[in-house]
């Protein structure tokens, strides 16, 4: 079963936009009186049928939402510094959408060597990949943020937050403990997870995480690359609910 995407039907909108309609029309070959599924990035799936077969602008009508379409049985908050090379940001947010989550923000670190960070492109991606996966909740991907002033952002109480930090944390006068180990001490099913650059957090934004409730983690013993490490963490709380 193949999804197509509205970000408007929620609210009304009973027409797919125009790069939906010609692949459901041209690429898909559907005709009027055909059952369409639509998502509507928020969570719920229509069943519709498809009223007007055009390729600029499919017409269709609602018969059933389904929703919690796709779901997980937490949120998950993802921060992570992108790398120079963009594609392997693109990736991670590709194969994290597949698995399970919520929300992305990019981060611009001390050490980052990447200073630009346009979303346009990534939103595409990370609808594309909700689609494939049968999700009907797209992430939100954000605007691009210094770590510092993403730290000084206000956050839950009740969220748990996680930075990733390859060092040892003695300088800090706390201890790194395994993420397994830090979602065993979870307090809700709520999780942020901050990533850094190529170069990892410096030591002052480390303080100031620390400062701030941040509990620094360890992904393992291995050297991963940042879109392995970031993949990594979305797996880990992902299998945790297995």
């Amino acid at each position: 079963m193949e999804l197509f995407y509205s970000r408007d039907i929620a609210t009304g909108g009973r027409t797919l936009d125009q790069e939906e309609s010609n692949h459901c029309i041209r690429v898909l070959r559907h005709v009027a009186g055909d059952i369409i599924h639509i998502v509507d990035g928020r969570g719920s799936m229509y069943e519709c049928r498809l009223d007007d077969a055009n390729a600029k602008a499919v017409g269709f009508t609602v018969l059933k939402v389904e929703e919690s379409y796709g779901s997980h049985p937490y949120e998950l908050w993802m921060a992570v510094a992108p790398p120079k090379n963009i594609d392997r940001f693109e990736w991670f947010a590709e194969k994290a959408t597949e698995i399970a989550v919520d929300r992305i923000t990019p981060l611009f670190g001390d050490y980052s060597e990447r200073k630009v960070f346009k979303k346009e492109r990534c939103e595409r991606i990370v609808v594309s990949a909700a689609k494939q996966s049968h999700k009907g909740a797209v992430p939100q991907v954000d605007d691009a943020v210094k770590v510092k002033d993403f730290l000084s952002g206000p956050f839950d109480a009740d969220v748990s937050k996680f930075i990733c930090y390859c060092d040892d944390t003695e300088f800090l006068g706390v201890k790194k403990i395994s993420i397994s180990d830090a979602l065993a001490e979870a307090r809700s099913d709520r999780y942020a997870i901050m990533i850094g650059p190529e170069g990892d957090f410096s030591r002052e934004e480390m303080r100031l995480a620390v400062e701030k409730g941040w509990q620094p983690v360890s992904l393992g013993t291995s050297r991963l690359r940042i879109e392995t490490a970031a993949l990594t963490a979305v797996a880990a709380i992902y299998l945790n609910y297995i």
